[in-house]
Order: structure tokens, then sequence, then C-alpha cells
């Protein structure tokens, strides 16, 4: 892969995560980056670096990894982000389980989880106490697409909350290899039993 293919893939990734109508899977990572303003970057090394050293599938996954930790400049982004993801991703199955097994014990109901009572909503509280996982609340966004509705319910004036669930709702386009037939049964057996 080319410096240019890898810094076309890093723009619309940053595109997708910081826009509210672009969807970089949506639209094949198409972004109106030119091989001109590419040439003048001073931080071109990093993307010729960074393509040599990663396929196209194992690239994206870098770049979202920093994204998610609010690494966003090229320079900074470091391969214990990209480890750090890969590992949670492994055991996505066991780790989503636990998120959902303390999820229903702070909550009855999945209905309720996903509703926002009072301004808040106890599964972004849990995100942003780092108590769950990203994934689980991006994966739970895929099943039934509760966060777009969620947000302006949401009381938060410092939008910490509502950037934590747009990150997890941005982020749900990337998991794109999770089973998700095997996530909802995990989610039907905890809250109907």
């Amino acid at each position: 892969m080319t410096g240019f293919e890898s810094y076309a893939i890093y723009n619309a990734l940053l595109l997708h995560y910081k826009s509210d109508n672009y969807n970089a899977y949506k639209y094949h990572f198409k972004t109106r980056v030119n091989r001109a303003s590419f040439e003048k970057r001073r931080d071109k090394y990093f993307f010729e670096k960074l393509g040599r050293r990663y396929d196209d599938s194992s690239l994206k996954t870098f770049y979202t990894a920093n994204i998610i930790k609010d690494v966003k400049w090229v320079g900074s982004m470091t391969e214990e982000n990209y480890l750090e993801l890969q590992t949670r991703l492994e055991s996505i199955s066991y780790r989503f389980k636990c998120d959902i097994k303390l999820l229903a014990e702070a909550e009855e109901s999945f209905e309720k989880l996903c509703r926002c009572q009072e301004g808040t909503n106890v599964m972004i509280d849990h995100l942003c106490s780092n108590k769950i996982n990203i994934e689980t609340v991006s994966i739970i966004d895929r099943l039934v697409d509760f966060i777009k509705p969620l947000l302006p319910k949401l009381n938060d004036p410092l939008q910490m909350k509502c950037e934590k669930a747009i990150l997890a709702s941005k982020y749900k386009y990337s998991l794109t290899t999770i089973d998700m037939k095997k996530m909802k049964n995990i989610v039907i057996k905890e809250f109907t039993f």
C-alpha cells in the first residue's frame, strides 16, 4: 500500500469520526484528498511507513484504535492502542457477556436500558465511567439503534456523555466481523431468563 492510500484511509476515518454526515464505510473510504495535498504534508513519512507495515484491513483497525483513544495525529498513533483493540476484539464474546450481565444487574429491563430516564442513561453512564467497553454499546446500538434518539434527551451540560455516545455510534460501523446473531442471543438470554 502506498503512503497516499494510507493517507486517504486516515483522512476518511478522521472525517467519519468528526463529521455528522460522512460515513467512511458507506462511501467506501472515498474523500476529496489528492496527491498534491499529500505531497505537501510534512508528516507524509508516517503514512509511507504505515502503508508498508499494514494491509488495508489492519490499517483501518490501527487508525480506528487510535482515534477512539482520542489520538488523532498520525505521528502520535501507537502500536499499543492497536494491540489493545485487537485483544478486546479477540475476546469480544466474553467481554460482551460480562458487560451485559453488569448492565442487567443495574437495570432490570432491556427496554429501560436503552431509554433516557430523567436525563440519564445507565449504559452511557457505565461507558463514561469505564465500567463497560465501547464495543458493548456499539453492538447494542447496531442491534436496536438507540443512541440517535437518546442524544437530545440526555442531561449533559458539558456534552461529555453525548461525545462518548456519538463515538460509540460511529464506532459500530467498524465492527464488521462481529457475529451479531450470537450477540443478540446473549442479550436475549440475559434479559429474559
